[in-house]
């Protein structure tokens, strides 16, 4: 008699243990204070296919990359960062993947003035100008 109350009373409490879990499998970024929209995602690495795209070429991973949102002239700017890239004023990118003109020095200097960070979206912030 004694184990069968023992069995009923542990078959109850991980019967109550399962009950009160619940499926976790999106909450990681709905719950996360830190969370941004970005171009309608919370997931722009790897909701958005252009992005998602150059990122699957980038070799080394997020310790050798990066990709950080900014605000320039209320405009959202993805910039992608390489260690091994050989420019950094070619990698900045608006939400549908065209490229910003930075080519101009001048163009270039202004954006890096006048960015805010928003966020690192992935890896590590390797152009820290």
């Amino acid at each position: 008699m004694k184990t069968k109350s023992t069995l009923l009373l542990a078959a109850s409490l991980l019967f109550s243990v399962l009950l009160s879990c619940k499926n976790d499998t999106n909450t990681p970024l709905d719950n996360d204070p830190n969370a941004v929209i970005v171009c309608g995602t919370k997931d722009p690495v790897n909701d958005l296919k252009w992005l998602s795209d150059k990122m699957k070429v980038l070799e080394g991973g997020s310790n050798l990359n990066g990709v950080v949102l900014f605000e320039y002239n209320n405009n959202k700017v993805i910039e992608i960062q390489c260690s091994v890239c050989s420019s950094t004023n070619i990698h900045q990118y608006n939400c549908d993947g065209t490229k910003f003109d930075f080519t101009n020095a001048n163009n270039f200097n202004d954006y890096l003035k006048n960015r805010t960070k928003i966020k690192i979206l992935y890896g590590t912030e390797i152009w820290k100008m």
